[in-house]
């Protein structure tokens, strides 16, 4: 009677064993891993902010792994002057927004691409228009100097080289505090979404590490 009772149990919990492994199987041969390649959804983006994604690879370090900063999630390069951050940044959410952006042979910003939006709709979606992320096309990294003795970064004017030590979280984090006084001075004002500001906040902190990157880029640098 028990082995009459706990049967059907035993061949629905063998049935889902099965089940599983076989999805597991499944998707053990779809996937696929992207590390390290320039995806169509990079190569759309390239396409939009330089006209052409020829040439571009994504950098990386002397070990075969992908070039990376805080906060950066590659950095993608024709060399030939066109480099590009793929950064993914807090909004109103948690790493909902994004960006592929795109730098030219003067180190600064040319274009910003939207991969991915996960902002409130209506409100925070209007980040991705043409018209809010243009206001950044133009801003340079510049004047902001690390000083390597104590690894504190000052609002500095250098010779003119861009020179940045890459280093932990906390000095990142200044490095963008300088670059972000440097754009006021140079007179820039982010112009928020009305209703949206931790959406427009969160990508201008995207651009900051993008120019972050950029500076420590130019200053031969390797990343972390």
């Amino acid at each position: 009677m028990f082995r009459e009772k706990i049967k059907p149990t035993l061949v629905l919990v063998l049935i889902c064993v099965i089940v599983c492994l076989l999805l597991a199987a499944a998707y053990q041969a779809a996937y696929k891993d992207n590390t390290g390649i320039v995806t169509d959804e990079i190569i759309a983006g390239l396409e939009d902010i330089y006209g052409f994604s020829d040439g571009f690879e994504i950098l990386k370090n002397e070990d075969g792994t992908v070039k990376a900063y805080e906060g950066v999630t590659a950095v993608i390069s024709d060399f030939n002057g066109n480099t590009a951050y793929e950064i993914t940044a807090d909004g109103y959410n948690s790493d909902s927004i994004h960006l592929l952006i795109g730098f030219g042979g003067d180190n600064s910003v040319k274009k910003i691409y939207v991969l991915g939006l996960n902002e409130t709709p209506g409100l925070g979606t209007k980040v991705q228009d043409e018209g809010f992320l243009s206001q950044f096309t133009g801003l340079k990294a510049g004047t902001a100097e690390t000083d390597a003795s104590t690894g504190a970064t000052e609002n500095a004017v250098n010779d003119g080289e861009a020179k940045a030590v890459w280093g932990t979280k906390e000095e990142i984090e200044e490095l963008k505090a300088a670059l972000a006084g440097n754009a006021r001075e140079s007179g820039f004002e982010l112009d928020a979404v009305t209703g949206a500001t931790y959406s427009s906040q969160g990508v201008y902190n995207a651009v900051l590490t993008a120019l972050a990157a950029s500076e420590n880029e130019a200053g031969g640098n390797t990343g972390g």
